[in-house]
């Protein structure tokens, strides 16, 4: 008895670990846990085999006797296993991804407003870019699953990078999906924060040891984010990636969004974000309130399309 809980109770170990449920980080079956089920099986299967040899060696060169109550408990034992196995393995491979700690995960893949936003930016996308003025880096924070500057036309040079809470790190020709809390920009002591620096230094091929406020943004997109995080602490810290003549373009509407996440630090007011891009050094070049009244002149909670442009540092050197 004492030899054969030894191999069930690994095998139950086994088979607990190989149905751990699914995350977002762990989201398929895959080769190691059909593994586990494997051997999961195959140690739920040895107390069998060694009650068997136990039956066998109790009666050398004769027929085994066996006794009602052993039947009953090995037919007990194959019947609570086999359907217990088959019911951890169905459910492992037919479970759905569990959310993880972060919030934002069930709103993955949702669309937020995208015909409004197509409405309200692609005119000034087309502009802008018409004009030369956006440049071949463009940095969408808080992008989402259908970033708004995928609006932008596609060139040779151009690249593209999505900050997102949520989501996956994952790269292509000329886009890099970065996984980062853009409340973190600050932070550069994360560990996050290090390996997206590492993700984005490998995708444009520059030097992750190189200096790390290396302004290389042609332009900034923040679209519906500034109301879920510090924003002044966001739009200063991804600003300081940003080339001098780059722009930053902001969609947000103050009050408009899952007002249960809204940061204590967001933004409350557009008169704030006016006030934060003077501080920064950066000069307003366009507003529009697209869905303001007519006749109002209230801007203060109003959705807004603004665009600035980061201007270009004054040298403190003096005439030697």
């Amino acid at each position: 008895m004492l030899l054969s809980s030894a191999p069930c109770l690994t095998g139950m170990l086994t088979l607990r670990l190989a149905s751990r449920a699914r995350t977002v980080e762990r989201p398929e079956f895959g080769v190691l846990r059909a593994a586990l089920f494997a051997a999961a099986g195959l140690l739920l299967m040895l107390p069998v085999a060694i009650w068997c040899a136990s039956f066998s060696a109790q009666h050398p060169g004769h027929q085994p006797h066996v006794t009602p109550a052993e039947i009953f408990l090995l037919a007990g034992y194959l019947d609570v296993m086999f359907l217990w196995f088959i019911w951890t393995l169905n459910s492992c491979i037919f479970q759905s991804v569990e959310p993880s700690d972060n919030p934002w995960e069930e709103n993955w893949g949702e669309a937020y407003s995208p015909e409004l936003k197509k409405h309200l930016i692609d005119s000034v996308f087309k502009r802008l870019d018409h004009e030369g003025q956006l440049g071949n880096l463009i940095v969408d924070v808080g992008s989402g699953a259908s970033p708004v500057s995928q609006l932008l036309p596609s060139t040779p040079e151009r690249k593209f990078i999505f900050v997102d809470v949520a989501g996956g790190n994952c790269v292509s020709l000329d886009t890099q999906r970065i996984r980062l809390d853009a409340g973190n920009i600050m932070r550069p002591e994360l560990l996050s924060y290090k390996k997206a620096l590492i993700r984005v230094c490998r995708f444009l091929g520059a030097d992750p040891r190189g200096p790390i406020r290396e302004e290389r943004a042609t332009a900034l997109v923040f679209s519906d984010i500034l109301n879920y995080v510090d924003y002044r602490n966001v739009v200063t810290g991804f600003a300081s990636f940003l080339q001098s003549g780059g722009r930053i373009i902001i969609i947000n509407h103050p009050t408009r969004g899952i007002r249960e996440r809204f940061a204590a630090d967001g933004l409350k007011r557009n008169e704030d974000i006016y006030q934060l891009l003077e501080e920064r050094n950066v000069v307003i070049e366009h507003k529009d309130f697209p869905c303001r009244p007519y006749g109002a002149t209230d801007e203060s909670e109003e959705m807004i399309v603004l665009v600035a442009r980061k201007a270009a540092r004054h040298s403190t050197s003096t005439p030697g």
